[in-house]
């Protein structure tokens, strides 16, 4: 009984620290490794690309000039055939003034960058959705983890009640509680295993791998362990610069600008040229034409349409605006949430590995020693077994919540904060 209540000690010294226990015995990967593999092979940057690469293509559609005419004519043609009609061939040109060619072409650079950010924008939401299943997969190898060591000290227990009971001072109603304990703990593993399988599952989707069933986290206490600076001002201007939803707006402000621009150049008359030959059968003589063109945009009709067109695109621009004014604000909102939960969940997680689980811990260990000397009862034992188990479980949820909400804080920022080594 001394031997056995030695290990129980031991157990639970080491458990105090909780490190994670889930041996490896696949091929395992860093998570800077996953996402670096998430943001340059997942199939849904491709079809982006290809968008960007369409725009590009535009470019050299649009800075163009319209696309000539040749025109060729048979006139006078005589209904008794007697004489020969006259024969002609023309070259018409519409010319755009290179200004409005230039805007044109900025539309389709700035559908391009467009494009870019909305890579860009998916390679964070990328990182995010590894970052989550990651940290996930990581909860679930702790409660594994967990399980099994407690599985490990309950059949101790069973061994020695079983002792107990065999030389007749035991109970036999204790074996069995103490067995359905055993029996939870196991139908318990089989969902979490369960679970673990689907963040592995996940993984290998997002990072394009082939991820082996039995992968398992590596390095996550080191960022659990960093203290990262909150300043909210700092956080701010880091949005601001990094977050898409900051550089989608900016980009429809000079999209908008641009078009307007273009708007305001259809006051510019576009000029056209026609050139070309005819032969007078009747003379017979032949003959070189040249003309030219000229639209006229200051028609009182034409006018009121390039006001109204150049009058959307200002709005469209005040309305981009508005929408990044609120979009800050909004986001400032958020980020001050963020801070708070952050630091709210490492002060939980102080409390828990200073107080709680050492105190848990203790309790058990004098429980147990008491129980095995006969002077405890076995509720005590048990209800001390299990706020033991309770306690653990939280660090490991506590845990996991923080680094998920520095994956959602790098989210908002459009940026990684944290550098996971080995």
């Amino acid at each position: 009984m001394k031997y056995i209540i030695a290990i129980f000690i031991a157990l639970l010294t080491a458990n105090t620290s909780r490190g994670q226990t889930v041996l490896d015995t696949s091929k395992t990967f860093r998570i800077d490794y996953l996402i670096d593999n998430a943001v340059s092979k997942n199939s849904k940057l491709e079809p982006i690309e290809y968008q960007r690469k369409i725009e590009l293509i535009k470019k050299e559609q649009v800075n163009k000039q319209p696309m000539p005419m040749f025109e060729a004519m048979i006139d006078y043609i005589p209904v008794d055939f007697m004489t020969k009609p006259e024969y002609g061939g023309f070259y018409t040109q519409r010319l755009m003034l290179p200004g409005k060619l230039s805007a044109m072409e900025l539309t389709s650079d700035v559908n391009a960058k467009k494009q870019n950010i909305l890579k860009e924008q998916l390679k964070i939401e990328l990182i995010r959705q590894v970052k989550v299943n990651y940290f996930s997969l990581y909860y679930y190898e702790k409660l594994l983890g967990f399980n099994s060591e407690f599985q490990t000290i309950l059949r101790n227990i069973i061994k020695s009640l079983e002792a107990s009971y065999s030389s007749g001072m035991g109970s036999q109603n204790q074996i069995l509680k103490m067995n359905n304990e055993v029996q939870m703990l196991e139908f318990e593993k089989i969902e979490m295993e369960a679970q673990r399988k689907v963040y592995v599952n996940n993984l290998k989707v997002i990072s394009e791998l082939n991820i082996s069933d039995d992968f398992h986290t590596k390095d996550l206490q080191t960022v659990l362990d960093m203290r990262y600076e909150m300043d909210s001002l700092k956080l701010t201007d880091i949005i601001i610069k990094n977050n898409p939803e900051f550089k989608t707006i900016d980009n429809m402000i000079a999209g908008a600008r641009i078009e307007k621009n273009i708007a305001e150049l259809d006051r510019i008359p576009d000029i056209t040229l026609r050139g070309g030959y005819k032969y007078m059968a009747k003379e017979p003589m032949s003959y070189l034409t040249f003309s030219v063109g000229i639209d006229l945009p200051f028609m009182p009709w034409n006018t009121k349409r390039i006001n109204a067109m150049a009058d959307e695109k200002t709005v469209m621009e005040l309305q981009a605006v508005s929408m990044r004014n609120s979009s800050l604000k909004y986001m400032k909102n958020e980020l001050q949430g963020m801070i708070i939960m952050i630091n709210s969940i490492r002060s939980k997680i102080a409390y828990l590995k200073e107080v709680l689980i050492p105190q848990t811990g203790q309790t058990f260990n004098s429980t147990l020693v008491s129980y095995s000397s006969g002077a405890g009862e076995f509720m005590n034992l048990l209800d001390s077994y299990r706020k033991l188990r309770e306690t653990s479980q939280m660090l490991a949820k506590e845990e996991t919540e923080l680094l998920k909400q520095y994956g959602e804080l790098e989210f908002l920022l459009g940026k990684q904060i944290t550098v996971i080594t080995k």
